[in-house]
């Protein structure tokens, strides 16, 4: 934190500002490209603030000046932004703009680096003028789609909306609205605190303006769900598909067609915690205790078997969406090690039955059956590691006395030499 990428040292009086923000600010502001004013300066004294506005993050080049740390920082916005002022907002007839226009003098009137929280207050206090800078900015878009679209859903707590240029260099207007869904048991899941899941899951939706034209309904916008990143161990919404949007259709109708969708999947990915601790308990009596297992989530577990001297690991991955979804499999040994040094192991495998309506011991003896792989030929059971293996290829041998082999399948004197030392490894141990 002292010092940046490139080795140059913080100016020291930012360093506990910017320490201060990252911990405790409660949108996720992003802090880049820290920097000099120039070359032969000796600290690093400027950066970039990547700040959250509709789900998408602005930049704006923060500036102190490391000969006179004392004083506030100058604050440069983006190139489509010239017309933001937020200052005079003091003069602004609305009473929440002029509270937090004035909120920002007085920041910068007492600045004093001794308080750490001044930088992400100034900043949150900007962020506030900027929205509201956007809302009027929307508010005069003469696109009558736009204009409806607002009349209906601007009593909404918590909505974002701005003006930007598209990549194509089209004009489009973005909402952001909040869904209401109840996270409280993710959050208690996850053993973190409400401020990592500060905007809960939102709606992103943007329109093509088209200035002047009849309004029809009939083009649908891009529609995008947005969550915190600490949800996806328990909840992605990458894995929601949205509802279909009809011709005519309009915000308020779609909005809560959405949120009703969500609530029964958050349910079902809640529930989807319980019955995945209940299928790593059924794994025990069948393939014995775990050596490794995550409790928190119950997303992995790891189990070792032996063979008289060779161990191996079998490792299960459970997606967020079990049981719909079967776990993975994945195989490593514990003895044997390729040319860095890594641990063999095999590629993902789910190459046995599974349905997500039986029971979780049914699940767990299905998976144990499907590796054992009896014959009626002999007391045996096998499976052959040579197409899921990065080795040479092998078989595991599973009796039904509980003994296991693991031995390299050859087919010639070279073979098995050539096979037998890479498969000891390098040093042939």
């Amino acid at each position: 934190m002292g010092s940046t990428s490139k080795g140059v040292p913080i100016m020291p009086a930012l360093v506990p500002q910017l320490e201060y923000l990252r911990t405790y600010s409660p949108v996720p502001i992003r802090i880049e490209h820290i920097r000099r004013g120039h070359h032969n300066a000796p600290y690093a004294d400027r950066f970039t603030a990547c700040i959250p506005c509709c789900l998408d993050h602005i930049k704006w080049d923060v500036v102190y000046n490391y000969q006179t740390p004392d004083l506030p920082p100058d604050v440069v916005f983006g190139a489509d932004d010239q017309d933001f002022q937020p200052l005079l907002f003091v003069g602004d007839d609305n009473a929440a703009a002029q509270a937090a226009a004035l909120g920002a003098w007085t920041i910068l009137r007492d600045w004093t680096a001794k308080d750490y929280s001044r930088l992400l207050r100034f900043l949150l206090e900007l962020r506030s003028l900027y929205l509201r800078h956007q809302r009027k900015r929307v508010e005069f878009v003469e696109d009558p789609r736009v204009r409806f679209e607002i009349g209906t859903i601007s009593a909404m707590e918590g909505l974002e909306m701005r003006i930007f240029t598209g990549a194509d260099r089209s004009e489009e207007v973005q909402f952001a609205i909040p869904l209401d869904i109840d996270l409280t048991q993710i959050s208690r899941r996850l053993g973190t605190s409400s401020a990592k899941l500060w905007s809960g899951i939102s709606l992103q939706v943007t329109f093509s303006l088209q200035r002047g034209q009849t309004f029809t309904g009939e083009k649908a916008p891009q529609l995008r769900l947005h969550a915190p990143p600490a949800m996806r161990d328990v909840f992605d919404v990458e894995d929601v598909k949205l509802p279909t949007w009809a011709d005519r259709m309009c915000l308020m109708e779609y909005v809560p067609n959405v949120q009703d969708i969500l609530k029964a999947q958050v349910r079902e990915a809640i529930n989807s915690v319980g019955m995945r601790r209940s299928f790593l308990e059924a794994l025990g009596p069948v393939f014995g205790r775990p050596l490794e297992l995550e409790t928190n989530l119950f997303r992995r577990v790891s189990i070792m078997v032996t063979s008289g001297l060779f161990c191996f690991l079998i490792h299960f991955s459970l997606p967020t969406q079990f049981p719909k979804q079967q776990p993975t499999l994945t195989f490593q040994s514990s003895q044997h090690f390729d040319a860095r040094g890594r641990p063999i192991m095999s590629r993902p495998y789910t190459e046995y039955p599974w349905s997500p309506r039986w029971e979780p011991s049914h699940m767990a003896q299905r998976i144990f059956l499907s590796l054992m792989s009896v014959t009626s030929s002999k007391n045996t059971a096998m499976i052959y590691f040579n197409n899921i293996v990065e080795v040479p290829s092998c078989e595991l041998e599973f009796r039904t006395d509980g003994e296991l082999i693991f031995r390299p399948v050859l087919k010639s004197g070279r073979e098995i030499l050539s096979a037998w030392m890479s498969f000891r490894g390098p040093e042939g141990k």
